[in-house]
């Protein structure tokens, strides 16, 4: 492995195989020094052909490593990548999003700025056309110049291209987890990721995920920068579109919530935000299904040692 490695991406995945051959072939296509960038394949228990669209890669990108971990949960993909990176930048990507063609030079270059501890850009649908109007009216939020669908993890600027060179302070909003770049070091001192995208019988386990690292950020007023020429498509499908689908996502939202609330100030802090929400709630479907999310946490909280246990953790490593 060279030792030049400037940047590290990594990309946890599970039973996506053709969607994490787009993300490796859209990487491949990048104009950057091969020298300076690794990519890790973080395996979370697929059963389908993902180990061989991995190993098919390793004579195509010079800086290349898998690694199998079937360990339920996001968080075990994000932090063994933090483990095993080489780069003093590690940057996140989803395996269902496909590049900007510049987008490794770009993330080197605004790191030159030494205060930039966060780096981001558009995570854009790739088919605008599964957006109907009524989906956008009932889910979309617009402040300025941005575009936020957060149920389907997607925001974008308007106007945004793949010759946009447009740049800006990031704000907490644009923290997203499957298009983000940090400082190796920062990561390091929030002792990794929270956990994250775990199964629907685990939910249980399920935290804030990256949340946890943007707060962090946020609370000692760091330098985050939003870069359109650091952007990425995001390949969901109508599937992701689905009320059902939405709902679900709703829900999830609630447990981390929760969780986070639960870290904070333990029981106290849960029941405290429970009560707070219950009391400002607005009967919607989102709401609803958010009140569910954090009432279904706060039970298994309140009766099982091994959550308490959990919730509580220094770590995930």
């Amino acid at each position: 492995m060279n030792k030049s490695v400037v940047l590290s991406i990594v990309i946890p995945t599970k039973n996506r195989a053709r969607l994490l051959e787009q993300v490796l072939e859209s990487i491949e296509r990048q104009p950057a020094d091969p020298d300076v960038y690794e990519v890790l394949v973080i395996d979370n228990g697929s059963t389908d052909e993902t180990k061989d669209v991995a190993k098919a890669f390793q004579g195509k990108i010079k800086n290349f490593r898998y690694f199998y971990d079937a360990r339920p949960g996001l968080h075990v993909g994000r932090n063994k990548g933090l483990l095993k990176s080489r780069g003093e930048l590690v940057g996140y990507l989803d395996d269902d999003v496909i590049l900007f063609p510049n987008w490794i030079n770009a993330v080197i270059d605004a790191f030159e700025d030494e205060k930039i501890v966060r780096l981001g850009g558009s995570v854009i649908p790739y088919n605008m056309e599964i957006l109907s109007k009524e989906f956008r009216d009932k889910y979309e939020i617009v402040r300025g110049n941005f575009h936020f669908v957060y149920c389907i993890s997607c925001f974008w600027q308007a106007g945004i291209s793949e010759q946009d060179n447009r740049v800006c302070r990031a704000k907490a909003d644009m923290g997203f987890g499957g298009n983000s770049v940090y400082r190796k070091s920062i990561l390091l001192k929030c002792r990794g990721f929270h956990p994250d995208g775990m199964p629907k019988h685990l939910l249980m386990y399920r935290g804030d995920g990256e949340t946890y690292v943007e707060d962090f950020i946020m609370s000692h007023n760091m330098k985050e920068l939003y870069c359109a020429q650091v952007s990425v498509y995001h390949m969901i499908d109508e599937k992701r579109v689905d009320d059902t689908y939405i709902d679900y996502m709703h829900f999830r939202n609630g447990i981390s919530s929760m969780y986070t609330n639960l870290r904070k100030d333990a029981l106290k802090g849960g029941m405290k935000h429970f009560c707070h929400i219950l009391w400002e709630g607005v009967s919607t479907r989102r709401f609803n299904k958010e009140i569910n999310g954090e009432l279904y946490l706060l039970l298994y909280y309140i009766f099982y040692k091994k959550i308490r246990y959990w919730v509580h953790k220094e770590s995930y490593f």
